[in-house]
């Protein structure tokens, strides 16, 4: 079951997949794909995308370390689905989902 989250708490997931989706270099096309997908569950609308390109990395892990455990497991499960996206997981992108958790 999906955790209700906040508008921030979305916000801050999402620009820390695209950190995911960034650490090994190689954007996939299965990674975008997940990443739409993502976009639609949220709901998030082309005008949030630059408020969510404000957020950086401190700010948005601060969020997390906010969130209750319930919503901090389905996160870490977002993370690593989008690190098995592209079917091998690099090492740098655990190294940042571990950072995290």
């Amino acid at each position: 079951m999906t955790p209700k989250l906040t508008t921030n708490e979305k916000f801050a997931i999402i620009a820390i997949l695209s950190e995911i989706m960034k650490a090994d270099g190689i954007i996939h096309p299965k990674e975008e794909e997940y990443m739409n997908c993502i976009y639609r569950v949220f709901g998030v609308t082309i005008n949030d995308l630059e408020d969510i390109g404000n957020l950086d990395s401190i700010q948005a892990k601060y969020i997390l370390d906010g969130m209750i455990d319930e919503k901090r497991n389905y996160v870490r499960n977002l993370f690593l689905e989008m690190a098995k996206r592209d079917g091998y997981v690099h090492p740098k992108e655990m190294q940042l989902i571990n950072s995290l958790f």
